[in-house]
């Protein structure tokens, strides 16, 4: 089995590499502004928004088509984009602004994403339980927790416990939006013929910490307090035919204690 190997592996492998001095991209020795694959070019011409003043989409796209066409002179090219591409340990592009390897930003982006849906280890049919469709279906439609909970029929904390599973199912991370696990699901085909509500981008996939409302109080009745009564003695009465106390006492006992 090949070893996944980590970005700064691929970035070593591609700064060693026998021909990256003859890289494309490098700096024209006549005017360091300027690129050796292309003089005309200026030397950030590959590098992402920051590097430049704020240009129309038309210049960008122009901008980095150039840039392109320098990659695919460059000796170095599958380096570059194996070491652009690859993923840090926090889940994120190595590079994740300007073209590396002849390939735009968005272009690895979406690659990225098509990656992860594809390693996804979970078959199809882990998606099919009663309450992950009905959580995704109303997932779909809301994503305020107890609306969610709502639609899909069951209490907010089994709808928030199957909003988490199905993040790890699709393969995203937890930060991934609400937009983002739609799309995973409409890819994997687990969202045929159901229209989405569109948000801006900004809900979780995750369910915020949600307060549960308090129980509703019980009321208990007073304890009813009974007076405490001193028991009564019961009183003998003499019945007819009864013998009395003295008829048990011996006469010569009597007669002494007289």
């Amino acid at each position: 089995m090949n070893q996944v190997k980590t970005s700064e592996q691929l970035r070593k492998e591609w700064l060693e590499h026998p021909h990256f001095r003859y890289r494309q991209c490098a700096p024209d020795p006549d005017n360091r502004l300027r690129m050796v694959g292309d003089p005309e070019l200026h030397i950030g011409a590959h590098h992402g928004p920051d590097a430049f003043a704020p240009e129309g989409q038309k210049e960008r796209r122009a901008r980095e088509a150039k840039a392109i066409a320098v990659c695919r002179t460059c000796p170095v090219m599958v380096e570059c984009d194996a070491y652009a591409s690859s993923v840090t340990a926090d889940g994120k592009l190595a590079e994740p602004e300007g073209v590396w390897g002849g390939r735009r930003s968005l272009e690895r982006h979406k690659a990225l994403i098509r990656a992860r849906v594809a390693a996804a280890a979970a078959p199809d049919r882990a998606f099919h339980t009663v309450q992950k469709q009905a959580v995704l279906r109303a997932l779909a439609v809301c994503w305020e927790p107890f609306e969610v909970a709502d639609a899909a029929g069951m209490d907010v904390r089994t709808a928030n416990w199957q909003r988490s599973q199905l993040v790890r199912l699709l393969g995203l991370p937890k930060s991934a939006s609400r937009m983002r696990l739609l799309a995973a699901a409409r890819e994997r085909g687990l969202l045929e013929g159901v229209a989405l509500v569109v948000d801006d981008g900004s809900v979780p996939a995750l369910a915020p910490p949600t307060k549960l409302p308090a129980p509703a109080p019980v009321e208990v009745p007073a304890a009813v307090v009974l007076p405490l009564r001193r028991p009564r003695r019961s009183r003998v009465r003499a019945m007819p035919g009864q013998l009395s106390f003295e008829s048990l006492v011996p006469t010569a006992f009597l007669g002494a204690a007289a």
